[in-house]
């Protein structure tokens, strides 16, 4: 069977709306875009890549809070994440990519893919604010949203990313509300206080979309801070038959990262790109002994603030994605690169 691979994690609709047009290889924007640009995935690549699905994001974070702890956004978070809808809408409708609702979407969308290599796009909502309250949750649904990561940094419901907290009164309705109506639960940037909170609250399916092993990045570092899981964490992921994707920035991948960017500022020289697929090895095999490989997968985060000089030096773009499979054991492959993913889509889809 020819290799399905999977990206638990992109960003398109994102940059799209900041002005990239993702229907054209990498290579041409990065030519308009002066040079190497952090540009690796457009749609030209992941077909190139034979990469069948993706995990789509509508992404709203924000880094700026005001006094009472919530969320400032230029743009009402609801509003943001709604044209990035749009965006894959407009491609559907466009017949450049299919939008995977169902268990039926999917399996059909895997037959056609076969022939056609037209991209299917799971909808992840990256950051909860983007939802007013559990009670919209119903409309969201209706639009295709299939997972949830509640945090990016902080929101109104849950601690996120350098913003430590356990969940609100609101984030444990949404849990609920998530597992009644079958929304897969994304794991990734929630604050380490929230996790323990979901987990007791009672998730359906739980995974995390694209975070790395902190036994290898801790959690002390400036670009990291505490984004990394815990082996904890990842422990609690695959008792929920979740799958983990592994993100393919270098600053996630080895500390080391973060020491050569401080070294260069202060020495003022220039940086060089010495991570390879190695480091994704690592937390490959880390997280593997913790839950077993078929509970691990990729998550790339490509083009989410990072390009082609914070990755491991054999991924150009994401058409190199199958060269993961070159640094995990032949027989875990296949789930790697995409089987794993497969499997919790095609069980946690609803009919």
């Amino acid at each position: 069977m020819t290799e399905r691979l999977v990206d638990a994690h992109l960003d398109m609709a994102m940059n799209v709306l900041a002005g990239r047009d993702l229907t054209i290889p990498a290579h041409e924007i990065r030519a308009r875009e002066g040079g190497r640009s952090g540009c690796m995935t457009t749609l030209p690549e992941l077909e190139r890549g034979g990469v069948a699905i993706a995990f789509g994001t509508l992404y709203v974070g924000t880094n700026e809070f005001d006094a009472d702890g919530n969320g400032v956004y230029r743009t009402p978070p609801g509003d943001s994440a709604r044209k990035q809808l749009d965006v894959y809408r407009s491609w559907e409708d466009a017949g450049r990519i299919r939008i995977v609702r169902t268990r039926s979407d999917l399996a059909d969308h895997l037959a056609a893919w076969e022939t056609d290599r037209k991209l299917g796009i799971v909808v992840l909502i990256e950051g909860g604010d983007s939802i007013s309250s559990p009670d919209e949750l119903p409309w969201w649904f209706d639009a295709g949203v299939r997972l949830i990561g509640p945090a990016w940094s902080q929101t109104r419901y849950c601690g996120g990313t350098r913003r430590p907290g356990g969940l609100t009164p609101m984030g444990r309705d949404l849990i609920v509300a998530m597992r009644e109506l079958g929304v897969i639960l994304d794991m990734s940037h929630i604050a380490e206080a929230s996790f323990w909170d979901a987990i007791e609250t009672g998730p359906g399916r739980v995974v995390a979309s694209h975070s790395n092993a902190r036994a290898i990045v801790p959690g002390n570092l400036v670009i990291t801070g505490d984004r990394q899981l815990t082996d904890d964490m990842i422990r609690a992921i695959g008792d929920h038959d979740g799958v983990i994707g592994l993100v393919l920035f270098n600053g996630f991948l080895t500390s080391e990262w973060e020491a050569m960017l401080i070294s260069s500022v202060l020495t003022r020289t220039a940086t060089s790109n010495f991570v390879t697929l190695e480091h994704v090895r690592a937390h490959a095999e880390h997280t593997a002994k913790l839950i077993g490989w078929d509970k691990v997968g990729i998550g790339s985060d490509f083009d989410g603030g990072l390009g082609a000089d914070e990755t491991p030096v054999e991924i150009d773009t994401s058409a190199d994605l199958a060269r993961i499979g070159d640094v995990v054991p032949h027989e875990a492959r296949a789930g790697v690169l995409g089987e794993n993913w497969l499997r919790v889509l095609s069980e946690a889809l609803p009919s």
